[in-house]
């Protein structure tokens, strides 16, 4: 089974003063790389042996904050909405000039003036998420401290409103009616090799391939994106790295 660790980035300057940024390259601020650290506790818990960030300095800088001893591929499907006019702009005041529009925005369904496509967003992040999928057939099985199996696990960290729109291409979450992912947020997808139920009281939780990982690793290739999609499921939703942390 593959696990993918999905991260949105930590807080920026613009998050901190309610602009919206899209794919304007702005930093991480101090509480962001705080909260990066935190997610790093579970992410570190999962043993992953591959990573990946869009291109934006964002993702780079809160993947180092995780402590994985090894550096992330840049994937450019990856990035953020280009949100167009909207980059820098307040969110309050947006709410106000657009306000029809910036609902449907935030349901996955209008563009921003000048920006790209919410049915653009969700191909390209599901194509980087596939190909994520399939290049773990190369990667060796680890250790997991939720599982009583290896698994092939992988982190990705993008951004909120493309991560939102990953999970809804895989048919996980309706975008209209889940809360904003919180900065520095993990959500986790399963990707078994079967469409099948899995089960917390078999032995291997329905996730074994009978041939041990080379065989496991033949058919990861062979999936197509219809199969991964379709047998994607979410194990874990918008954890808060503040819950990590501890007080």
């Amino acid at each position: 089974m593959i696990r993918v660790i999905c991260v949105r980035h930590g807080e920026t300057e613009w998050n901190k003063a309610h602009r919206l940024q899209g794919q304007s390259e702005v930093a991480l601020v101090a509480s962001g790389i705080a909260q990066a650290r935190a997610a790093g506790l579970y992410v570190r818990g999962q043993n992953p042996t591959a990573g990946y960030v869009s291109p934006l300095k964002r993702t780079h800088a809160t993947f180092a904050e995780f402590g994985l001893g090894f550096q992330p591929v840049e994937l450019p499907g990856l990035i953020e909405q280009n949100l167009g006019h909207w980059e820098g702009m307040k969110t309050a005041a947006a709410k106000i000039e657009y306000a029809e529009l910036y609902k449907s925005w935030k349901k996955g369904e209008g563009t921003p003036p000048g920006g790209e496509a919410p049915d653009s967003v969700v191909e390209r992040m599901k194509a980087a998420f596939c190909q994520i999928v399939c290049s773990a057939a190369e990667l060796a099985p680890t250790g997991s401290v939720d599982t009583d199996y290896d698994l092939r696990t992988v982190v990705l960290v993008s951004h909120g409103t493309s991560t939102k729109a990953l999970l809804e291409g895989l048919g996980l979450i309706d975008r209209s009616n889940v809360i904003s992912l919180t900065a520095a947020a993990i959500s986790v997808v399963d990707v078994p090799l079967h469409g099948g139920p899995l089960s917390s009281s078999l032995p291997k939780g329905g996730a074994e391939v009978e041939g041990g990982p080379e065989a496991e690793a033949q058919i990861i290739r062979n999936l197509s994106d219809e199969e991964i999609v379709a047998y994607a499921k979410l194990r874990m939703y918008n954890l808060s790295p503040e819950v990590l942390a501890g007080p």
